[in-house]
């Protein structure tokens, strides 16, 4: 059996109907004249189908026996149950890649055991493809989409968070002797030093009760001397 076969070869094999003819291969796998002969000379080539070649036609095209065991194969490790490797392709095409060739490329996993895995996951209804011009693309549906996401864990009851959690009470600091000494010494102390008379700045000078005191005196004395004189007069 070819080791050789691709998923591309396995999608257009699945075309192929009692039918089919060489002319119509084409629009069979959505492809132009120039790569539907292209791929239905690659598959020849590979023993997996057999066409005529009569002029002007119509030629027609049948799958060899070779290529109907290739597609009993798929159809068998279709059914087994998915597993990591699964998994991991599917993390491929979540990613971007959407061609074979980059899945390959990124797993390094042989072109024929990709193939029997994209099949399988096509007929597990985890991913859908296309024919479009030669090529295969590859899409997720959304079960397939779900399968390559990573499972969240599931969140705590908040019950069980709050008995997890232990809250404390801040507990006063009380500062030891040598730092209560040092603050001691860094307060003045006030009761030992009486404070200084008020200084009352006048012009510039500094002045203290007692000389208000005096001037104020002096200046009602003064004023009471000139209304008695004004009374004698």
């Amino acid at each position: 059996m070819a080791e050789d076969v691709t998923f591309l070869d396995l999608a257009c094999l699945m075309k192929i109907s009692d039918d089919t003819t060489l002319e119509r291969f084409g629009s069979a796998i959505n492809a132009s004249i120039f790569d539907a002969s292209n791929i239905a000379g690659t598959l020849k080539q590979k023993d997996l189908i057999d066409f005529t070649s009569i002029f002007p036609g119509p030629n027609s095209i049948a799958v060899t026996e070779n290529g109907k065991t290739v597609l009993r194969e798929a159809d068998q490790r279709s059914a087994t149950p998915f597993d990591n490797l699964d998994k991991s392709i599917l993390t491929q095409i979540s990613n971007g890649r959407s061609s074979p060739k980059d899945i390959q490329s990124s797993i390094s996993l042989n072109s024929r055991d990709l193939a029997m895995r994209l099949y399988k996951l096509s007929k597990q209804s985890l991913l859908t493809y296309e024919l479009k011009s030669g090529n295969v693309e590859i899409l997720l549906t959304e079960q397939g989409f779900l399968k390559a996401s990573p499972q969240q864990q599931p969140m705590q009851p908040m019950r069980a968070m709050q008995t997890q959690t232990s809250f404390q009470m801040p507990q006063p600091q009380v500062p030891d002797a040598d730092s209560q000494q040092q603050a001691d010494q860094q307060v003045p102390n006030q009761t030992a030093q009486p404070s200084a008379p008020q200084e009352i700045h006048l012009h510039g000078k500094p002045m203290n009760k007692k000389i208000i005191a005096a001037a104020v005196a002096i200046i009602i004395i003064i004023a009471v001397a000139y209304l008695l004189s004004m009374k004698i007069i």
